[in-house]
């Protein structure tokens, strides 16, 4: 696999995996099904497997390395699938060679649908990935005090119209907000957090929306409208300086000099560095009524718009 980093403004590097590190993919995959180490998907890890993998131990040190040090995202092509249960399995036993799993519900869930599920909103306690509400630019480690390494994004099936996916450069911002040394002070000082949907117990951390890795690249962590609801619940308002300067974030990451917009087509994985990017995505419409469960049996033609997102950390 040769990789060849675009500018991200440019628009964003896609590749595949080669024949034989499919092919060895495949192989694990099958190697967790033997012994029945995919039952529950998040159970157990694939990463044991990867001293023969020859092919796909290096391909994966290569994204590592365009996620670490290059572009921090790219579109990974191929990973097309009939039914649900394959898909699931494949992007599990790939995710579980890259990078460590970590949990991300208060069901110990490793492994999360995306898609709308027919119920509550966001302002009204539901998870983002739960809907198919757009508009809300965010990380999805923004409720972990512990940041995510990889953020994987593997499209099953896509919407009838709309579900365009929206990446935010955090550098690209940070080079906005220089000309505003007010508003930029202000986003590095603590805000309130929750871990809404990451324990049975509720819980509020402080973090700042912007800060910098050991090798200067500007950082991020931002959701709004957790943000707002974490502030609420400690009993600390947001200041008027805080409010003006989430107002002016939200402008800065709302313009497309910033921005980079995609539809993921099924069989397509985006991978990235979460906390160098803010994402979202517009608003969609399914095909179908909306389901609170999905077999794993489906067809993933006969889907609405179905996603799975994994997070991980560096093994």
């Amino acid at each position: 696999m040769n990789i060849d980093v675009s500018n991200f403004r440019q628009g964003l590097t896609k590749v595949r995996l080669s024949k034989a590190a499919f092919d060895e993919l495949l192989n694990a995959r099958s190697m967790l099904e033997q012994y029945g180490e995919l039952d529950w998907l998040d159970a157990s890890s694939a990463q044991t497997y990867l001293c023969d993998l020859h092919a796909l131990s290096e391909e994966l040190l290569n994204i590592r390395d365009v996620i670490e040090h290059q572009s921090h995202v790219l579109i990974l092509d191929g990973f097309l699938a009939d039914d649900l249960v394959g898909f699931k399995s494949l992007v599990w036993t790939f995710g579980s060679m890259l990078g460590t799993p970590m949990v991300q519900n208060h069901l110990g869930h490793k492994i999360i649908e995306v898609y709308d599920r027919g119920g509550k909103r966001v302002e009204e306690g539901a998870r983002y990935h739960q809907t198919r509400q757009g508009a809300y630019a965010h990380n999805d480690g923004v409720n972990d005090p512990l940041p995510i390494d990889y953020l994987i994004l593997a499209c099953g099936q896509k919407a009838l119209v709309g579900g365009e996916s929206i990446l935010i450069d955090a550098s690209a911002v940070y080079a906005e907000l220089m000309a505003f040394p007010e508003v930029l002070e202000e986003l590095k000082y603590d805000f309130y957090f929750e871990n809404r949907g990451m324990s049975d117990e509720e819980q509020l951390f402080k973090a700042p929306i912007l800060s910098f890795s050991y090798e200067g690249i500007p950082l991020i962590r931002y959701f709004r409208v957790y943000i707002e609801s974490a502030h609420l619940k400690a009993g600390v308002p947001l200041t008027m300086a805080q409010i003006q300067a989430l107002d002016f974030l939200d402008t800065v990451i709302d313009q497309s000099m910033v921005q980079h917009r995609l539809l993921l087509e099924p069989g397509q994985l985006l991978i990235s560095a979460d906390n160098k990017f803010l994402h979202t995505r517009t608003n969609f419409i399914d095909k179908n009524s909306p389901r609170a469960d999905i077999s794993d049996a489906a067809l993933l033609s006969d889907l609405n718009r179905y996603m799975l997102r994994m997070w991980l950390r560096k093994q």
